[in-house]
């Protein structure tokens, strides 16, 4: 089948949406099918049009571990502003309209993946145009996430894009979403429970091979790198600097910690939120704060640490969201502090690699640190479980094949 998955962010570009996608579409092709990928220019997150993209034009072809792209022109931005996020959507979704609508191509089904709410749209005009399911898949709640975190307000925006939300779910074929409280929080709203199915973000079975390889001599160069003692032990925090992970209760952590001269909280990444956390961290020596990394040092900085953190705002809208960053720490054979409650707390609890407490409780939070940094024989056996457990239950190539599934049944129907 001719497979086209649109979706606003995609390799080089780092980040959950990139990684789960590939690692879809990798599986996809591999299983014998035909995929394209329409995407944006890459510049996530710093909102700089990556050097090797900056002159080839608004429309072209392009390749990425051999799975074939078309690039979109859209408005870069960084990863901060309301405003400027909203236009980086929309100019994405109007540029593919516009790109794709006169094309003499026959895709088999048109696949969306949110957060980029206004390429649904976009995707969902193409189905219609070429006579085809829509499949959307639902990454966030949006836009009703970001009510709870304070980034929208009630009134007639905030009606229109629940209304658009709606429009979209119904005339989908089949809506997907990442979590279980997503799939029950859109059939509460009146959409067919038949059409709604769940799979889960993971990684991919070449990360999860690349995790494994013993990279010691690459580990110890980038402690040297970062002008690390070797008796320092590293806390890694690795993603969005943003309000959702609330990382002020990493940086009051961290003060607690401060009479331990041998733990050093590493934070790794950009966002809208990064320069006022960088701020409120300004003269704590226990804190350093690192630039986004490519996606082939990702991997370096996960077995650099002792322990890495998956934090979560305190809002109840997230007890239903499972961060995908924590099934590549449990593929890099690491224990975690979870600092989150709901569907994604009760994976890490049952992975047996992870202390989970409240979000937003610095107090709990430094003292789950505390404990497998002084129990590394208890910290390594929980990093082992781990990786056990998501090589069982979230690899890609699992997860890629529940999604050939759904196509076979939306395009038989």
């Amino acid at each position: 089948m001719n497979i086209w998955l649109i979706c606003q962010y995609y390799k080089p570009e780092p980040g959950a949406p990139s990684a789960r996608l590939s690692g879809f579409a990798r599986v996809w092709e591999d299983a014998g099918h035909s995929v394209r990928i329409l995407t944006g220019l890459p510049n996530h997150p710093r909102g700089i049009v990556y050097e090797e993209h900056r002159h080839r034009g608004a429309f072209y072809d392009d390749e990425v571990d051999g799975i074939r792209i078309w690039r979109h022109w859209l408005y870069a931005t960084p990863n901060e502003g309301m405003k400027n996020k909203l236009f980086s959507h929309l100019s994405f979704a109007f540029t593919l309209l516009r790109n794709m609508w006169g094309r003499p191509l026959q895709p088999d089904v048109i696949m969306v993946s949110s957060p980029s709410f206004f390429a649904a749209v976009t995707g969902w005009l193409l189905a219609k145009r070429y006579r085809v399911p829509f499949v959307m898949e639902v990454r966030d709640l949006w836009p009703g996430i970001f009510v709870e975190l304070g980034v929208l307000k009630q009134g007639r925006l905030l009606d229109t894009l629940e209304k658009l939300e709606l429009f979209l779910y119904r005339q989908a074929s089949a809506v997907v979403t990442v979590t279980k409280g997503f799939a029950k929080d859109i059939a509460k709203r009146g959409i067919d429970p038949s059409k709604l199915y769940v799979i889960t973000n993971g990684v991919s079975d070449v990360e999860l091979e690349g995790a494994a390889h013993d990279t010691s001599a690459e580990v110890d160069s980038l402690r040297t790198e970062l002008q690390l003692n070797p008796l320092t032990r590293v806390v890694l925090y690795m993603g969005n600097h943003g309000v959702s992970q609330a990382l002020g209760q990493v940086v009051d952590a961290a003060k607690i910690l401060l009479p331990r001269s041998d733990i050093l909280f590493l934070m790794v990444g950009d966002g809208a939120e990064k320069e006022r956390i960088k701020r409120i961290a300004r003269g704590l020596p226990n804190i350093q704060f690192i630039p986004s990394q490519p996606k082939e040092r990702v991997w370096l900085f996960y077995k650099l640490a002792h322990v890495a953190l998956v934090p979560l705002k305190d809002v109840k809208g997230f007890e239903t969201f499972i961060p995908s960053k924590m099934f590549e720490i449990m593929a890099a054979g690491r224990p975690s502090v979870g600092a989150l409650r709901g569907e994604g707390a009760d994976i890490m609890s049952a992975s047996k690699s992870a202390i989970v407490v409240p979000p937003e409780e610095p107090e709990k939070m430094a003292k789950a640190i505390l404990h497998l940094i002084d129990h590394p024989e208890q910290a390594d056996q929980m990093g082992a479980a781990g990786r056990a457990f998501v090589t069982q239950n979230y690899r890609h190539t699992l997860l890629g094949q529940q999604y050939l599934g759904i196509f076979d049944k939306v395009l038989k129907r």
